[in-house]
C-alpha cells in the first residue's frame, strides 16, 4: 500500500460535527468494526457493499472519496485484484493514519492520500469513482462539489457509484426515528431526502443515471454511466430528430 499526506486543514463543519468521531482513534476503531456497521445500518451493509462490487471489474482502476468504516474498502480491493489500482483520499490526518496501519501492505492496488474531495485536481481518469456514505456527512455546497469532482474523474464509459441515503417511504416504521437521529447526529443528511443526487450535477446530459433503493427506500445506490462519444452523438441525433419533428407538428 503506498500513501501520500499532504498538509490540509480539515473544513470547519468537519471540524465541529465530527471531531469527536473521526479525531478520536478510540472511537473510530470501535464504530469500524463489522457488528457496529451493521447495526448502524439496520443490517444493510452487506446489502449495501454488494451493490458496490457488482459493478467492478477485475484491474480496474478505481477512485474512492473518502475512508469508510467496515469492510467495504477490503471488498472493492478483493475484486479489483492485486493489478488494479484503487485510490482513496480523505482530509483526514488521522483515519489516513489508522488506516495505513489496518490495512498495511495488504493490498498492493491500494493508495491511501489525504485531499478534500471538494477541492482536489483530477490528475486522471478512472474506471469507477466511488462515494460510499460520504454526502450524507457534507453540506449542501460542499455535496455539490464533490459529486461534480466524482463525474469529472470518470473515463467515458466509466461509472460513478453513490452509496447513500434516501427519502423512505411515509409508512416506513423507522423514519421519523431516523429523521431525529439524523437531525442530532448527522445534520447534513436530510438533504439526500429532500433533493436526487443527480440534481447537483452540472452536466447531467452527459451521463445515463440508474438508481435502486433498499430497505423500504431509507438507502439508495445512484450509478452515473458517462456517455462516450457515439452515445452522445446518438442523442444529439435523436434530439435534433425529436426538433424537427416538433416542428412540423407545430
Amino acid at each position: 500500500m503506498k500513501s501520500r499526506n499532504n498538509t490540509i486543514n480539515l473544513p470547519p463543519y468537519a471540524d465541529i460535527v465530527y471531531s469527536d468521531i473521526y479525531n478520536n482513534l478510540n472511537r473510530s476503531s470501535k464504530l469500524d468494526s463489522d457488528f457496529s456497521v451493521k447495526l448502524r445500518s439496520f443490517f444493510q451493509y452487506d446489502r449495501l457493499v454488494k451493490s458496490v462490487t457488482r459493478e467492478l471489474l477485475l484491474n480496474q482502476t478505481v477512485l474512492q472519496m473518502g475512508l469508510v468504516f467496515g469492510y467495504e474498502i477490503d471488498a472493492v480491493a478483493q475484486k479489483i485484484g492485486a493489478y488494479g489500482q484503487y485510490d482513496i483520499i480523505d482530509v483526514n490526518p488521522v483515519q489516513i493514519a489508522r488506516n495505513q496501519k489496518k490495512y498495511g501492505n495488504m493490498y498492493p492496488c491500494l493508495n491511501l492520500i489525504q485531499q478534500d474531495a471538494s477541492t482536489f485536481n483530477v490528475n486522471e481518469q478512472y474506471d469507477c469513482v466511488i462515494c460510499f456514505m460520504l454526502l450524507q456527512e457534507l453540506p449542501s455546497q460542499t455535496k455539490s462539489k464533490v459529486i461534480n469532482n466524482a463525474l469529472r474523474a470518470v473515463k467515458p464509459g466509466g461509472r460513478v457509484i453513490f452509496v447513500d441515503y434516501h427519502n423512505p417511504v411515509f409508512w416506513h416504521p423507522l423514519r421519523y426515528w431516523v429523521r431525529m437521529y439524523n437531525r442530532l447526529y448527522h445534520p447534513f443528511a436530510e438533504k439526500l431526502w429532500d433533493k436526487g443526487i443527480e440534481t447537483y450535477a452540472n452536466n447531467r446530459t452527459n451521463f445515463s443515471w440508474r438508481k435502486s433503493t433498499y430497505f423500504g427506500g431509507m438507502y439508495q445506490r445512484l450509478i452515473a454511466v458517462k456517455k462516450t462519444d457515439s452515445l452522445t452523438d446518438l442523442d444529439n441525433s435523436i434530439m435534433k430528430q425529436e426538433t424537427t419533428a416538433n416542428f412540423l407538428n407545430f
